[in-house]
């Protein structure tokens, strides 16, 4: 009997894979045009079936059977993803008598223990090198091709192996990497192509680990297919009966969010399910996330009553600073802390996975919680952008297992103007294809919302039908930007500060600044002259997250008067109300955001927003958002705002829509490279991430023109706990067993993590180059202040 793992046989390991990806597939509804449903049933199928075909070498074969003391344990003959690809060649080609189809098969299969290549290097990897021709071969010779045309006749597949000569195999071989077959393929290439990859590769691969997880922890896969098909019924109304139980502090913000929410709610009933890119562009503080979460909750509703799939809804935001509160409110309006409802994914949630059946409450294990969670199998998930676009732009294994549950979902991107100008054609053309071939729909939230798709051009359908109303309506804050065109220094910027904080003796004040040095330097200015009047704080990524959360926590439940002093981070969703801030200049969607903190909840009087153009008079008078932001965005900025002194809340909308038109003119060079790779399959070209730097990314929201690492700094007894329960956890010789607790002490351990550029680390410890960089309690005096964090050579600060 052939073996797939130890005590399993290969039989019982591929019949359950396709058992459990056919059951997935069965629940979607694509509409690719150069293939047909039942060929991509099929297709998928016969991926699921021969992907492990490999594993019938006698070299796998011995080795699986004494796995911890084989010779083979290390040897490349009991590899079998590349056999297992051509083989699975072979017969998606005898079987549905396709070679380009027989060829995606041959790419997802040979690589569904690693990543995704280059198209071009499916065919170097058997042409340029004898080495790996002569190691199939051998391989191959090495079959029991009677025990494995058992398993293959056992599977329902069409295909004889038990006459299949050595000389055939290399023929086909030679076929598969011929001119005939990759000109056939490179016709075909192109999104819709490079989608039907890596959805085929993710059903695979989820798949796959799936049935080896569930068989190890001896769970029955008929159970995961059960839940699969009898997925949990949501009810859109269950939004209605939270926001009655909320208290109501403004009777005029109320009505005027009630209004905008009936609003988007008409629009949802009598959307065309054609039209697939939404939009809710609505002013801040509108209740914009309940408004979302009732129209992708009621769209889920129509899908399944008028086109018959049940899609899921992916709820993602720019930074995990702000998916604990969303998540949360979701928790309260679902009413359910099910996993297979409301999950939570980001590089430092919890992989704990808890499914209520038949009455009682299940808390998986460890192993399977992880592949679930990070597979984001869930109705509603609430995730960050990053996630969500490192799972599309990707050829990592691990990244691509969750692409089968994006295939069919809702996807509501909140705060949409994060995402960099230098990818919103990317952005644009995939999210297209996604619509269009995968029956993706997309909702962009913001209040300042970017020229990804023209409304204009009819790309996006806005749900707020009224929305230049709703802006032409409010008048909370007045923004000043009359100091934008002349040069002010730190002195004249704090004794402006110093005349107007006198003068508005009642007012909150938010002042926001460009880099850690001037922010550091506000602050301690305002200590010196009004820690006795006024409670100051100061919040930046220069802090610890556990202090800076309990900070935010303190401002928003103080009566007192406050001075907040901080960089940008303020603008990721920190949901405080002040009645005066001030902003060094910076891009126009940034100074959006930040206006956005003041007067919020619309109070009495009108709150005001005071821009300053802060220059470095140590630098030639360079401003300071010259360190932090790019040209572009700066000159567009200031085209915007040309000739204006004073600025109304209605007119943001409009001043927002000129910024926007003046970027969409820049084109991207770095959109367009990574469009032709996608467009090629050249996986590997477009998505290899930096050797060099393991921090890198594909898709940075916030680039970074310089290396980081991670620091803990043991800062209390509460601290020390917790690195003495990492250095624990990694001398855990269990590999696997170390993972999963890693994972699970992720959270604690980050609440005392900061992310800080390699050059200023140096300066004041010993970086470890191969873990996190310790800062015990004795060296925090001379490296971390309790007050505005890592002390920092001030010379170069502009990382925020």
């Amino acid at each position: 009997m052939l073996l797939s793992h130890p005590e399993k046989p290969l039989f019982n390991h591929l019949q359950n894979v396709y058992l459990i990806g056919d059951c997935i597939l069965k629940q979607k509804k694509t509409r690719f045009k150069n293939f047909s449903e039942d060929a991509v049933r099929q297709l998928n199928m016969l991926n699921l079936l021969t992907h492990d075909l490999g594993k019938a070498t006698s070299y796998f074969q011995e080795y699986i059977r004494d796995v911890d003391i084989s010779p083979l344990k290390n040897d490349e003959k009991k590899r079998h993803g590349l056999l297992s690809g051509v083989l699975t060649f072979k017969i998606v080609r005898k079987v549905m008598e396709d070679e380009c189809l027989a060829f995606l098969s041959y790419m997802v299969v040979s690589k569904h223990h690693g990543e995704l290549d280059d198209f071009k290097n499916f065919i170097s990897v058997l042409s340029g090198d004898e080495k790996n021709i002569n190691l199939l071969m051998k391989q191959f010779e090495s079959i029991d091709k009677d025990k494995l045309n058992e398993v293959i006749k056992g599977l329902g597949i069409d295909f004889d192996i038990s006459n299949y000569t050595a000389n055939e195999f290399k023929e086909d071989i030679n076929y598969l990497i011929s001119r005939k077959v990759k000109k056939k393929v490179k016709k075909l290439l192109g999104f819709e192509t490079f989608l039907l990859v890596d959805y085929l590769f993710s059903l695979l691969i989820f798949s796959d680990k799936l049935e080896a997880i569930y068989s190890s922890e001896n769970m029955s896969i008929e159970g995961f297919i059960e839940k699969t098909i009898k997925r949990p019924k949501l009810s859109s109304d269950c939004v209605e009966k939270y926001k009655e139980s909320l208290e109501i502090k403004n009777i005029q913000m109320a009505n005027w969010r009630e209004r905008a929410y009936k609003d988007v709610l008409r629009s949802v009933e009598n959307l065309s399910l054609e039209e697939k890119i939404l939009s809710i562009n609505l002013p801040t503080g509108s209740g914009k996330t309940l408004t979302a979460l009732k129209s992708a909750l009621r769209l889920k509703e129509r899908l399944i009553e008028e086109k018959g799939y049940n899609p899921r809804i992916i709820y993602v935001l720019p930074f995990t600073s702000i998916i604990e509160q969303n998540f949360d409110v979701f928790q309260k309006v679902l009413g359910t802390t099910e996993s297979n409802v409301l999950l939570k994914h980001h590089y430092l949630s919890e992989r704990v996975y808890k499914w209520e059946r038949e009455g009682e409450k299940e808390i998986y294990s460890d192993a399977v919680s992880e592949h679930l969670v990070e597979s984001w199998d869930s109705e509603i998930v609430v995730s960050t952008f990053v996630q969500l676009l490192h799972s599309i732009f990707t050829n990592r294994n691990r990244k691509l297992k969750k692409f089968h549950n994006i295939v069919n979902s809702i996807i509501i991107l909140d705060e949409v103007q994060s995402i960099p100008h230098r990818y919103w054609n990317l952005v644009r053309e995939t999210f297209i294809a996604m619509a269009k071939y995968l029956n993706c729909y997309f909702i962009f939230m913001t209040a300042t919302m970017p020229l990804i798709f023209s409304e204009e051009n009819k790309e996006i359908y806005e749900l707020a039908r009224d929305k230049r109303k709703y802006f032409a309506e409010f008048d909370r804050i007045t923004i000043d930007a009359g100091r934008v065109s002349e040069k002010m220094t730190m002195d004249q910027y704090k004794e402006m500060l110093l005349e107007d904080i006198y003068r508005y003796e009642k007012n909150d004040f938010l002042i926001v600044m460009n880099t850690i040095r001037t922010s550091i330097e506000i602050y301690s200015f305002m200590k010196d002259e009004f820690e006795d009047e006024a409670e100051i704080y100061y919040l930046s990524t220069n802090i610890i997250p556990k202090e800076r959360l309990r900070r935010i926590k303190n401002i928003k439940k103080s009566k007192n008067r406050k001075i907040i002093i901080s960089t940008q981070m303020i603008e990721a969703g920190v949901d405080i109300d002040i009645d005066r801030v001030y902003r060094d200049f910076g891009p126009m969607d940034s100074i959006n955001q930040t206006a956005g903190r003041c007067n919020r909840e619309w109070g009495g009087k009108k709150g005001v927003v005071t821009l300053v153009n802060l220059v470095n008079e140590d630098h030639y008078d360079r401003p300071f958002a010259g360190y932090i932001y790019d040209n572009v965005l700066m000159e567009e900025t200031k085209n915007a705002l040309s000739g204006l002194e004073r600025i109304e809340e209605k007119e943001i909308f409009s001043l927002a829509e000129k910024y926007y038109k003046g970027l969409k003119d820049h084109g991207s060079d770095e959109s367009q490279k990574l469009l032709d790779c996608i467009k090629e399959l050249g996986y590997r070209e477009a998505f290899e991430y930096k050797k060099e730097d393991k921090n890198s990314q594909v898709f940075e929201l916030i680039r970074q023109e310089f290396k980081t690492v991670d620091v803990f700094v043991e800062i209390d007894d509460d601290a020390a706990k917790v690195w003495q329960e990492y250095q624990k956890i990694k001398k855990m010789k269990d590999r696997f067993e170390r993972k999963r607790k890693l994972n699970q002490h992720k959270k604690d351990l980050y609440m005392y993590v900061l992310s800080l550029p390699e050059f200023a680390v140096k300066k004041q410890v010993d970086i470890d180059e191969k873990d996190i960089t310790f800062i015990n309690s004795e060296m925090v005096f001379n490296t971390y202040d309790k007050d505005t964090g890592f002390m920092r050579d001030t010379e170069k600060d502009y990382f925020f």
